[in-house]
Parts: C-alpha cells; structure tokens; sequence
C-alpha cells in the first residue's frame, strides 16, 4: 500500500528533523562553549579514586612432579586441594608396563617440558615438593614467571609466551612425564607494564587493591622499573585467590587508596621559582600565586591540602581553601605576575637612586 505525503507534510516533517538536530546541538555543544568562557575553577572537597586498567601475569612459586616409571595413575586428591610438603598426591602402578628403552617424554608434553628442562622444581616423585594448591594443568612457564626470575622479565619476552594450559590428568603414563603441580598459596607476584600515565599514580610500598576476574586481593607495590616506554610494575599479595594455581596471563584493575582533599585540575597548576601552586582570585578579581601541597594525582586531577601545610624544613605554608577561585590559565596570571614584580623592582630602584641623590645634595 502506497501512502502519498503532501508538499506541505514533506515540509513539517522536515521542519521537524531540523529542530531536533538544533535541539541536539544545543544541548551538547552549549555546555561545552560555556566551559571554555569559564576562566575559573572553584575549589570544593573530594577525592580521587587513583586505578589503572591493565593485562599482566602471575607469578608464583610452583613445583612439578614427573612420573619415576610407567603405569597406571591414580590420584590421590581433587584440583584445588591444598596439600603439604612430602604428602602423597599420586601413585602409579607398574605392573605390566615396559618403558621401551630411549623413550623420552610424550610428545604432548615435549614443549613445555623443554621449556622446564633447567627447572630445579621438577623432580621425580610421587610426592608433594612443596605446600600447596594441587593441580593438575601446567604450562610450561613455571620457571620463567617465578619469583626468582621475575626482575628478570621483559614485557617482550612475557608477551612472546605461551600461557595455555595442558591437562595432565590421565590413566596412565610414560616414566618421565608429568604427573602434578603443586602452587605455593602463601606469597604470589603480579607483574605488568603501566604507562607513565599510569605509573604516576602509584608508589613503591603502596597499598593497592588487585581486581581479578575471579575476585579482589589486597596487595603492596613492591617494585616500579622503567623499561623503555613502560613502566614494570610487581604487585605482591599474600591474599587467598581462587584459581590462583590455573591462572597466569590475566586482565586487572589496580587500585590505589583513594586520596581526600580539595581537587583542582591540573591545568590549574603551575611552577613559579621552584615552587607548585595555582593563581587564587580575590574579591577585587586580582590574581595571587598561593601555594599548594599535592596528596595525589590521576595525570588530569590532583588533590591537594586545605588551609595550611609543612614544608619539607618544617615551615608552616598557608594554602589554598574551600571555594577558592583559581584561575584556568595560569600562564597568563605568572606573565603577568612577574610583569608587576619586575615593574616594582624597577621602581624600587628609582626610589633607591632618589634617595641616594638626596643625601648627596
């Protein structure tokens, strides 16, 4: 069915579109132009929530147990069961099994067992190595993303591994596989390279919250190194986390205490003689440079102290306050600062040579 629209219809349906688009661009557009004609921001209290996302991996103290002889399998625990040192996890019944002579590991394994061949936490037993989650995957990276080796990782190198699991649960086995790993559950590592950005909003010794995809970990910044264009970060954590023995390339969250005090935006900052500060306005609209104490920064907001603070020799400093204007062009306010201090300089002088031509007559 074919529906036939007026000239004048055509021209109220246009009318029509026309004025959303202009009521679209009012509504976005207006606020923005106010913004730039703002020339100043007002000072209230609040806080930063100082968090970066990032990839990285975990790092952790594991251990791997290979097969003495050929046989059948049979485990003694579930994946996920903590187990202590010397327990038994495994056994393996010979009977009629033959290890042909020159048999190496089974190809499935092949790779990461090469990978693991320096390893000095691979031995032949049936028994627990070290105290522990007990698994049965591994990846062939459990020495290369150990603590003993992690200051020693590259962002390249790490990038340029392989993280996938191979199962290693099984009826049966040749002499010389792999049969378990146990992870230590107490200390573990997370590493990740941050930009400068990112890295800006973190310290060693830090508090920091690890969000995982399978829950939160408290944890402290142990080590920030740059390296090249990044920054390598390592996050240590004593926290339970579940999955921890399965998990090593993963997606995170870093988050920092918040910090709490006056925010301003760091376009409103500015260096004057070696000194960090803004420009406050007063009632008459003059500019002065004041002071002021950074807690914390995001890269695009700082918090900084209210009132007063203490310089680093112990000098009481007074700051800015709530619901001080400062200026939004702070660049503008020091040109034209250090203008009418050189204009008083100058005239200082002139009173000086006044006075010295008086005296002298």
């Amino acid at each position: 069915m074919n529906i036939k629209i007026s000239g004048k219809t055509r021209k109220y349906i246009i009318l029509y579109l026309g004025l959303l688009v202009l009521l679209y661009l009012v509504i976005v557009l207006v606020p923005k132009i106010t913004d730039a004609f703002e020339s100043t921001q007002t000072l209230e209290p609040g806080e930063l929530r100082l968090s970066c996302e990032t990839t990285g991996y975990l790092i952790k103290t594991e251990a791997i147990g290979t097969a003495g002889n050929a046989g059948a399998v049979e485990y003694k625990y579930d994946p996920g069961k903590i187990v202590g040192k010397d327990w038994k996890v495994v056994t393996i019944d010979a009977g009629d099994a033959i290890q042909e002579a020159g048999d190496t590991v089974s190809s499935a394994f092949a790779n990461q067992m090469n990978q693991l061949k320096n390893f000095d936490r691979v031995k032949e037993t049936n028994n627990a190595i070290i105290s522990g989650i007990f698994s049965l995957t591994f990846d062939g990276n459990e020495d290369f993303f150990s603590p003993e080796n992690m200051y020693n990782i590259t962002r390249e190198e790490a990038d340029s591994r392989s993280t996938s699991r191979k199962k290693l649960k099984r009826t049966s086995t040749k002499a010389g596989d792999p049969l378990f790993k146990i992870t230590n559950d107490g200390r573990w590592y997370f590493i990740c390279w941050l930009k400068e950005k990112e890295r800006n909003k973190f310290d060693e010794g830090q508090e920091v919250t690890l969000t995982l995809p399978e829950g939160n970990a408290q944890g402290r910044i142990e080590k920030i190194d740059k390296e090249g264009k990044r920054f390598r970060t390592i996050i240590t954590s004593n926290r339970y986390y579940k999955k921890l023995e399965e998990t090593r390339k993963v997606d995170a969250t870093v988050t920092g205490t918040n910090a709490k005090g006056l925010v301003v935006d760091n376009d409103c900052l500015i260096d004057k003689d070696g000194v960090q500060g803004v420009y406050v306005r007063d009632k008459n609209g003059e500019y002065s440079f004041t002071p002021v104490q950074i807690i914390n920064t995001d890269g695009e907001q700082s918090v900084v102290t209210e009132s007063r603070y203490y310089d680093q020799n112990g000098k009481m400093i007074m700051t800015v306050s709530v619901y001080d204007e400062i200026s939004k062009n702070p660049k503008r306010e020091l040109k034209r600062d250090l203008k009418r201090e050189e204009e008083k300089k100058k005239e200082k002088e002139q009173e000086q040579e006044q006075e010295q031509e008086q005296e002298e007559n």
